[in-house]
């Protein structure tokens, strides 16, 4: 499917968006909103548990810019707070602040929520005036690669990356008639929707590879020559510290959860790499984070982190030469028994915050079966990487398309109305 270009364009005036099609024009946030931004309620720990439901920033759902409803945490709130805090439907959430840069000034739309709610400190709302902006039209634009780059470039950056309101307020966004912007979110729905369900399917097809290494473990727990050992003594636990240099850059690593890999934090000179210590990582590590293990935040190294570091908050493993392979440690802690153990050893009561005790686990007695049935998952796994790094490279390419396409139909660079077969 193709799409032409409006029939006539003018200068926007407006650097980031170029031209825009003659019937549209361009205001700024502030023009189009009914309300003053408004920051959301701040709430001590103790105030938790009972009352309203509260929208935080763990409830964006980024896939579909929209708030996800379904496991709230809940306050107390009087009368006044629900009224000045309440969500509504329609409402745009800003993510007012993030450790990471990219995650700044993302934007979620409220829909229909099943109870009286309210939103925490770290979100700014806007409040679309109907008659100008259709809310789904404004939560696309918005989280279009254009419109974010130039509130990326207007964060203010300390320990935390922020944007304040003003500069929110002062941006200008491109405004279609409102049956136009109706039109358009339409579109953007059901396209987005055909991406979003290919992508769904690389996904599951990545979950079947790791079910089929989970069967290979679990299946070699009750074998006659399984032994049972402690963790301890079927792996090691690696220390390479780096000794930073001035003028030398270093490339950290961070985990994803759910068993969903590593990713590269940008390079880092000595200045910015805070008071951690650090250490090398080396292909075939095992890395856990000591933060989020209890999600499912452990990994396999590969070439591509050979040279790169982790902090002392990552525990690095490997297996005991003879012993152990250092992939079925790794399988093991996928399986239901390895998130068993590594929420047991996870222990905290602030909220996502819970530790990991890597000595306590260390302590923990594991099944270890013959080097033949490691081999045989180490095997698999290896297959699994080569699998996952097609898979990943081919959502990247439909989510690469998918941010295209919703920043060319908001931008009025292609005209969605009437599209045209090839």
């Amino acid at each position: 499917m193709s799409f032409p270009r409006y029939p006539k364009y003018k200068a926007s005036g407006v650097e980031w968006l170029g031209e825009v099609p003659e019937e549209w024009v361009v205001k700024p946030i502030r023009r189009v909103i009914a309300a003053p931004l408004s920051n959301g309620i701040f709430k001590k720990k103790e105030e938790f548990g009972e009352g309203a439901m509260l929208v935080n920033v763990f409830d964006i759902y980024r896939s579909d810019f929209s708030v996800d409803f379904d496991s709230l945490d809940r306050v107390k709130c009087d009368p006044i707070e629900l009224s000045c805090y309440e969500v509504l439907v329609g409402d745009l959430f800003f993510v007012r602040s993030s450790l990471k840069q990219d995650g700044i000034a993302v934007v979620a739309m409220a829909g229909n929520c099943p109870e009286p709610a309210v939103y925490e400190c770290h979100l700014i709302r806007a409040r679309p005036q109907k008659q100008l902006l259709d809310s789904r039209f404004g939560s696309f634009v918005l989280n279009s690669i254009v419109y974010r780059s130039t509130m990326i470039a207007k964060a203010k950056i300390n320990t935390m990356t922020t944007i304040d309101q003003e500069a929110i307020l002062s941006t200008q966004l491109p405004i279609p008639p409102l049956p136009e912007q109706t039109a358009i979110a339409e579109f953007l729905d059901r396209e987005t929707a055909k991406i979003d369900g290919l992508v769904a399917e690389q996904r599951r097809l990545m979950e079947l590879l790791k079910e089929k290494i989970t069967s290979l473990v679990l299946s070699s727990m009750d074998l006659p020559n399984t032994q049972r050992l402690r963790f301890g003594n079927a792996a090691c636990l690696m220390s390479r510290p780096v000794l930073q240099q001035q003028e030398e850059s270093y490339t950290r690593i961070g985990l994803f959860n759910r068993g969903r890999g590593l990713f590269h934090k940008d390079a880092s000179e000595m200045d910015d790499m805070g008071e951690s210590d650090f250490f090398w990582v080396e292909e075939g590590d095992l890395i856990i984070s000591g933060q989020f293990a209890w999600e499912g935040a452990v990994a396999m190294a590969g070439k591509d982190e050979t040279g790169c570091v982790v902090s002392h908050r990552y525990p690095v493993i490997r297996g005991v030469p003879g012993i152990a392979l250092t992939e079925y440690l790794f399988g093991l802690l996928c399986t239901n028994h390895g998130d068993f153990l590594l929420n047991e050893h996870s222990r905290g009561a602030a909220g996502r915050n819970r530790p990991l005790n890597i000595r306590s686990l260390m302590k923990e007695t594991i099944p270890i079966p013959s080097m033949q049935i490691q081999e045989t998952v180490a095997r698999a796994i290896h297959s699994r990487t080569v699998l996952f790094q097609e898979i990943s490279t081919s959502i990247d390419l439909l989510q690469e398309h998918r941010s295209a396409l919703i920043s060319a139909a908001v931008t009025g660079q292609i005209d969605v109305r009437q599209p045209t077969r090839n």
